[in-house]
């Protein structure tokens, strides 16, 4: 209740008049050849106009590609094509967009806090034949994962546009870019399972793209293979993305197997329902399997509406019973139930309108269909009328769910929410999480830009709900260092208001030389509730509905991971 009404407090208390948005600013390369061509394949991929401009910073020069914003699914379209992070920037003048007017307009990415001369040079870029993907992309760039920050620019220039049909690049032949990933999970102690503490694995991912038909059609190809040494559940190979694009004036055709973010908070994402999870690749929920699916999405002044045919389900994969995080009752995967009698080969719906008013993004959805969230069903074993074991069943119901996700902008200021009505798995409920984000720059006189993150958590079933989200606050800090490496880390602690239960993540990410970047990322479980060795005490603590993390008390963790990019 206090978050709510300081969110309302300074809704109220803040005056208004943010600039006009213009752009969205999709990553940074050291290379201008690697930002042009990086553009050209955006302008392509979402028929849009793309920018690039260059600056000469301490770090060297940078070139940044920047995306007009024409239509108010600019964001969620960059981050289904690759590109993590995109942040908000804002003109004066939009006949003449210079550099030295940008400005940060958002707080979903800090500004860097050192200067910058603005260099003679840009290009702006619409869709065309000659998209030609970067075999050599540096990693500066967001579509490799990293949220390279916007720069704090100054000065003025003029600005030369010209169509990437102009430029004398070869034809589009497609193009294949990869990384190897090599990852190493250290685990605090042996957990309830007494199982390994080290956890290794190895990743390969491909990304296939090319378009023709002067760029109004695309094709896409993105498979993904792991092999993990400990849990072969985890060893897996899957096809992120396979999907055809066909591109008009007013709408767009996509096809195939595809990947659809919704949703604005930084916690958790009520609203987004196309895609299932990942549980393999990362237990928090972001990473997403590919959807078989035909959506139609049709553009015009008063918004975006998609339309979304979902052809077949993705189950849920757990980890086996060597993976870890563990959890004390095996997941039987394999024995799923469904409410459908057509069982994973339903066909589900859903629909969204999109729309921009001012410096306020608007999103309302419905989906219907089976729950991407499984029920787990204990199924207990018996031994002389004494119950000895237990398996969980998932058990997959069909939904309703009715979605709003909206964010306002104010200076440096983004206040962010995302409501849900669902309907399906028992009563009706309701579910929603706001909150806001707030930067900092040049924090301390430093290069450093610090963004603080509030949000509250709201379920209406309470205990029945999940185990983070019924009556929570997240309290969080972003920092990016603005070096030359692009190093960032994100700081997040979810705190249960009623059991005291807290679960506190870290992601960072740093760049090592050209092709090279590092992430960390760990979990911390605290003030849970013990448990009692054996399997009474595991049956208790499975019937206390305020011991929602008492199961992975033990599960603390921190990740490390390589990415070469070839």
């Amino acid at each position: 209740m206090q978050l709510t009404l300081l969110y309302a407090l300074l809704i109220f208390s803040l005056a208004a008049g943010a600039e006009e948005r213009l752009f969205w600013s999709a990553g940074s390369y050291s290379k201008q050849d690697s930002a042009q061509r990086e553009a050209r394949r955006i302008a392509n991929a979402i028929n849009v106009d793309t920018q690039v401009q260059a600056a000469q910073t301490k770090a060297g020069i940078l070139h940044r590609v920047l995306v007009r914003a024409t239509r108010p699914d600019i964001k969620s379209a960059l981050e289904n094509i690759g590109i993590k992070g995109p942040w908000r920037v804002s003109v004066n003048d939009p006949a003449t967009p210079s550099f030295g007017q940008l400005q940060q307009h958002a707080a979903t990415e800090p500004q860097p806090g050192f200067d910058e001369v603005i260099l003679p040079a840009a290009a702006t870029y619409a869709k065309s034949n000659s998209t030609v993907l970067d075999s050599d992309l540096n990693p500066t760039s967001n579509t490799m994962g990293n949220t390279d920050n916007p720069a704090n620019l100054a000065g003025n220039k003029e600005s030369f546009f010209f169509s990437s049909a102009d430029q004398d690049e070869p034809a589009n032949k497609g193009r294949w870019r990869s990384d190897i990933g090599v990852e190493l999970r250290a685990f605090q102690n042996p957990g309830m399972l007494n199982l390994e503490q080290n956890h290794a694995s190895v990743s390969l991912q491909s990304e296939y793209y090319r378009t023709w038909n002067d760029g109004d059609d695309l094709f896409a190809f993105v498979p993904f293979l792991r092999f993990d040494a400990e849990d072969k559940e985890r060893s897996h190979a899957d096809i992120r993305e396979l999907t055809w694009v066909h591109v008009t004036d007013s709408y767009e055709l996509r096809t195939g197997i595809r990947k659809v973010f919704w949703g604005v908070t930084e916690a958790q994402h009520l609203v987004d329902i196309i895609n299932q999870t990942d549980a393999l690749e990362n237990p928090d929920g972001e990473e997403k399997l590919g959807q078989p699916m035909i959506n139609l999405s049709w553009q015009q002044n008063w918004g975006v509406l998609d339309i979304y045919w979902l052809m077949g389900f993705r189950e849920r994969r757990f980890t086996g019973a060597y993976g870890r995080p563990a959890f004390p009752f095996q997941i039987e995967s394999d024995e799923a139930t469904y409410e459908s009698s057509a069982e994973q080969y339903r066909s589900d719906f859903a629909i969204r309108w999109l729309h921009s008013i001012g410096d306020l993004e608007l999103g309302v959805s419905h989906f219907s269909g089976t729950s991407r969230e499984p029920l787990l069903v204990p199924r207990f074993t018996f031994n002389g009328g004494i119950s000895t074991g237990a398996v969980l069943i998932p058990h997959y119901n069909i939904i309703e769910q009715t979605g709003l996700d909206a964010q306002y902008f104010l200076g440096d200021w983004a206040f962010k929410a995302e409501a849900i009505s669902r309907s399906g798995q028992g009563r009706q409920y309701h579910a929603a999480t706001i909150g806001f984000e707030k930067t900092f720059v040049g924090i301390a006189g430093s290069r450093g830009d610090l963004g603080l993150i509030a949000e509250y958590l709201y379920d209406a079933r309470g205990p029945a709900g999940p185990a983070l989200g019924q009556d929570d606050i997240a309290i969080g800090l972003r920092y990016a260092f603005n070096d030359a490496a692009a190093t960032t880390a994100l700081l997040v602690t979810l705190i249960d208001r009623e059991s005291h239960e807290y679960l506190t993540t870290l992601e960072a990410s740093s760049r090592i030389g050209e092709r090279l970047k590092i992430t960390v990322e760990g979990s911390i479980f605290g003030n849970t509730r013990r448990v009692i060795p054996g399997f009474q005490g595991f049956l208790e603590v499975f019937s206390d509905p305020h011991a929602d993390l008492a199961f992975l008390q033990n599960e603390d963790f921190i990740k490390l991971e390589l990415i070469w990019y070839l």
